[in-house]
C-alpha cells in the first residue's frame, strides 16, 4: 500500500483530483452557467492558453516584420537601380553638351577661316612621365595627317603633330620645350615667340622671354600667334599672361603664358590639315 502513495503517477492522479475539485470550487462561488469540471478546466488550463496566445501573437509579429523587411530590401533594390539609370543618364547628357560644345566652337573658326580643312581625332594616350606635354591622337598618314599640322581646341592652340604613323600621330602641347611658337600680345601688339616650360601642373605653361625692360605686356594680356614661320595661322590664342618676371641671364623679362585649355579634361581636338599660307614662311614685326 506505501508504495502505492509512494508512486509518481499516483501523486500526479491526486494533484489532477485537487485542481479539478478547487476549480469546482471556484466556478461554484463564482456563479457561471459552465459545468464544474469545465470550469476546473478551464482554471487549470488558463495560463497554459494565455501563454500560447502570446507566443502566438509574438509569431504573428515576427513574421509581418520579416514580410516588411523583404519588402524593404526590395524596394531598396530597386531604387538603387533607378539611381544608377539616372546617374549615367547625366553622364551621357554632360558628354553630349561637352561634345556639342566642341563642334560649336568648331563651327564658329571654321565660319571666321573658311580656309581651313579640320580632321577631327581623340586622344587615345597621354604621355606617362608629363601628361601635359604630348599625346597621342588616333588618326594618322591615312587620313591626311602631317608633321606640323597644328592641333586647336575651340580658337585655343593646343599643340602641334610632332610624329605620324598610318593610323596615329603624337602631338607635342605647348607646354613641351621642344615647342617653338611665334606670338604677340593683343593689347600692345609686342611679337615675340613661346616656348613651353616642361612643368607638370595644373594647366598648360610656357614662356614668353626677351621682353624689354620698356615692356608694356602685364599679367591678363592676351597670347595669340602671328602665323610667321607658316606652322600655325594667326591669330590662334595660345594664352592669358599670368606673371612676369626678370630673366637672371640677361636684363630682358619674360612673361608666363598659360593656356586657357585643360589637357586633363580634354578628350577630343581638331587637326588643321590645310590652312592659307601652310608652309610659307613669313617675317611681321619690327
Amino acid at each position: 500500500m506505501k508504495k502505492i502513495f509512494r508512486n509518481r503517477a499516483f501523486k500526479a492522479l491526486i494533484c489532477v483530483i485537487v485542481a479539478l475539485s478547487l476549480g469546482a470550487v471556484i466556478a461554484a462561488y463564482t456563479h457561471n452557467n459552465s459545468t464544474p469540471l469545465s470550469s476546473a478546466t478551464s482554471t487549470v488550463l488558463h495560463p497554459l492558453q494565455r501563454f500560447s496566445s502570446y507566443l502566438s501573437y509574438k509569431f504573428s509579429n515576427f513574421n509581418d516584420s520579416f514580410k516588411s523587411s523583404s519588402k524593404l530590401a526590395e524596394e531598396n533594390r530597386k531604387l538603387k537601380e533607378q539611381i544608377g539609370e539616372y546617374q549615367n543618364e547625366i553622364i551621357d547628357y554632360n558628354n553630349l553638351k561637352k561634345k556639342l560644345k566642341t563642334y560649336e566652337d568648331f563651327l564658329g573658326v571654321k565660319e571666321e577661316n573658311p580656309d581651313f580643312k579640320f580632321e577631327n581625332a581623340k586622344i587615345i594616350s597621354n604621355d606617362f612621365e608629363n601628361p601635359f606635354a604630348s599625346f597621342t591622337l588616333n588618326k594618322g598618314t591615312a587620313n591626311g595627317i602631317k608633321i606640323n599640322d597644328p592641333v586647336i581646341y575651340g580658337k585655343n592652340l593646343v599643340g602641334v603633330v610632332a610624329s605620324v604613323s598610318p593610323t596615329s600621330c603624337t602631338v607635342y602641347t605647348i607646354s613641351n620645350p621642344k615647342t617653338n611658337v611665334s606670338v604677340y600680345e593683343t593689347y600692345t601688339g609686342e611679337i615675340g615667340y613661346v616656348t613651353g616650360t616642361g612643368e607638370t601642373e595644373d594647366r598648360v605653361y610656357c614662356k614668353l622671354p626677351g621682353l624689354k625692360s620698356d615692356s608694356s605686356v602685364s599679367p591678363s594680356g592676351i597670347i595669340c600667334t602671328t602665323g610667321n614661320g607658316g606652322i600655325y595661322p594667326k591669330d590662334l590664342i595660345v594664352g592669358t599672361v599670368v606673371k612676369i618676371e626678370n630673366s637672371k641671364e640677361d636684363g630682358t623679362s619674360f612673361a608666363t603664358v598659360r593656356s586657357a585649355v585643360n589637357i586633363e579634361e580634354l578628350s577630343e581636338v581638331f587637326i588643321i590639315t590645310e590652312f592659307e599660307g601652310q608652309g610659307v614662311i613669313t617675317i611681321t614685326g619690327d
